[in-house]
């Protein structure tokens, strides 16, 4: 697809005060495919032209023919600004995109984080009486709430990026050092106590993790595209 048809697409929805979501809802296709037909990255087939012009109340000939600029544009044909407030719409978007989605499973999460709180404080006060370590270490047992949730995003969203890995860390650095803080053991003949030096490292992997789990969005949003 040329850019000027792109930009009539554009000009069209404007008119018709229409958001991509709304058009794709419409069409009963992505948001994403909409901001590619409207950015000239791809082109609608036959069928979506001909729903396109019924929804925007053109014909095929209005719709394609792009030496007819429309009337509400004719001062101010889209150029490099407007493909800027173009790019900017497309991550208004998909900020729109995950607005909805979370207010959908606002419910379910208030239903996830409301067991686990009461999972996690029935098995600190079970550890916490029976285990020596038990109200030392076994406080960490509350990351996992925030945690559960997060990852119940990343699973639903299909996002990695969603989880708290940052948390992760944080809840195996402090029970494996606080269990293991009187722990004696001999590395290439130094004697060490405890795991809190050894575990640091486990902080290094956070900025590893985000740059693969951001590829790992970037391919699945490519494929759900498609």
């Amino acid at each position: 697809m040329n850019i000027e048809t792109a930009n009539r697409l554009y000009e069209l929805r404007k008119k018709n005060g229409l958001s991509q979501e709304d058009v794709a809802d419409k069409l009963g296709i992505s948001r994403q495919a909409v901001s590619k037909w409207e950015r000239a990255e791809a082109s609608p087939d036959t069928d979506n032209l001909i729903s396109l012009a019924k929804l925007y109340g053109v014909s095929l000939d209005e719709l394609l023919n792009t030496e007819k600029s429309l009337e509400f544009n004719l001062e101010n044909p889209i150029e490099e600004k407007e493909d800027k407030e173009l790019d900017q719409e497309v991550l208004d978007d998909d900020d729109l995109d995950d607005d909805n989605q979370n207010k959908k499973m606002q419910p379910i999460k208030a239903i996830l984080d409301g067991s686990m709180l009461f999972i996690c404080v029935i098995a600190y006060l079970i550890v916490g009486f029976l285990s020596p370590y038990g109200w030392s270490c076994y406080w960490v047992l509350f990351l996992l709430i925030p945690m559960v949730s997060s990852l119940y995003d990343a699973i639903k969203l299909r996002r990695m990026s969603r989880f708290l890995y940052p948390l992760l860390v944080v809840f195996i650095y402090c029970f494996l050092g606080k269990r293991f803080e009187n722990v004696e053991y001999s590395i290439f003949g130094n004697t060490f106590v405890g795991f809190w030096h050894p575990l640091w490292v486990l902080f290094i992997t956070i900025p590893v993790y985000y740059v693969i789990a951001r590829v790992v969005d970037s391919v699945l949003a490519s494929k759900k595209d498609k």
